[in-house]
């Protein structure tokens, strides 16, 4: 069970206040994000993929977190909430990119089948 007494810092409290019950799991892993940075990093291997896993799940509250934690500075909610809808333009950028990138590779593949079967055949090889 959670110990939400041992909150350190201001974003993850702020957290806390504007999140339901039901949805305590992301409290939970803020805290956890909180506590590896205040330890120093991950311990060991499992632990470093699990840092990991949860630095790309929340981007943005990691690096709130780690602000505070190391400057002192309190990422405000009306920041969080901007960097979260930029986050989310991010995110939408880098997956139209990706489909745009696997488009044209199956284009390039593709052109490469029809080069090389106009070869075969210019060659006199059987359609």
């Amino acid at each position: 069970m959670a110990d939400y007494g041992t909150i350190r810092t201001q974003f993850v409290r702020d957290r806390l206040r504007a999140t339901r019950w039901e949805d305590r799991e992301y409290v939970q892993q803020l805290m956890g994000i909180e506590r590896v940075i205040i330890q120093g990093g991950p311990r060991n291997g499992v632990a470093q993929l699990l840092y990991d896993r949860l630095v790309r799940r929340y981007p943005v509250e990691h690096g709130a977190i780690l602000t505070e934690l190391h400057r002192g500075e309190v990422t405000t909610d009306s920041s969080f909430r901007l960097l979260c809808e930029a986050q989310q333009v991010l995110r939408h950028r880098q997956a139209q990119f990706s489909r745009d990138s696997e488009e044209q590779a199956e284009k390039t593949r593709l052109d490469r089948l029809t080069r090389a079967k106009s070869e075969w055949m210019l060659h006199g090889g059987l359609e």
